[in-house]
């Protein structure tokens, strides 16, 4: 939106110049062989920030629709795997071939050993040292 306003501050900034040069047309005869350029330029600023506006336009609502479509897309394949999986059978291999990853079953932790008995050491009696 800050763009909007530079482009036509500027532009509008140059009608102005044209003007003031115009009117004082007298004094300033050797710029004003330039005002034919500036005419020209402001007004294909004008005619290039309408066209902008435009398609701006145009994006947004072929975003919108691109959004759209994606969307029902998805939900057709979704739809068309969940048919594969209930015709072919949820573990079927044939499913790879549609991009479909089978069911394989559930992996599961392996169970722990159980622990082994703790075997005590043979005590050894402490040397008695006081006697």
């Amino acid at each position: 939106m800050a763009q909007e306003w530079r482009y036509m501050n500027t532009v509008h900034g140059w009608d102005k110049l044209d003007v003031a040069v115009t009117a004082n047309g007298e004094r300033l005869k050797e710029l004003e062989v330039n005002l034919g350029g500036l005419r020209t330029r402001s007004q294909r600023a004008r005619l290039l920030f309408a066209q902008q506006a435009a398609l701006t336009a145009a994006k947004q609502e072929v975003t919108k629709e691109l959004q759209q479509v994606m969307q029902e897309g998805n939900a057709l394949a979704r739809f068309l795997r969940e048919g594969l999986r209930a015709y072919l059978g949820k573990g079927s291999e044939k499913l790879i071939e549609f991009g479909v990853r089978p069911f394989r079953g559930l992996s599961r932790k392996p169970t722990p050993p159980p622990p082994a008995p703790e075997t005590s050491a043979p005590s050894v009696p402490a040397p008695d040292s006081v006697k």
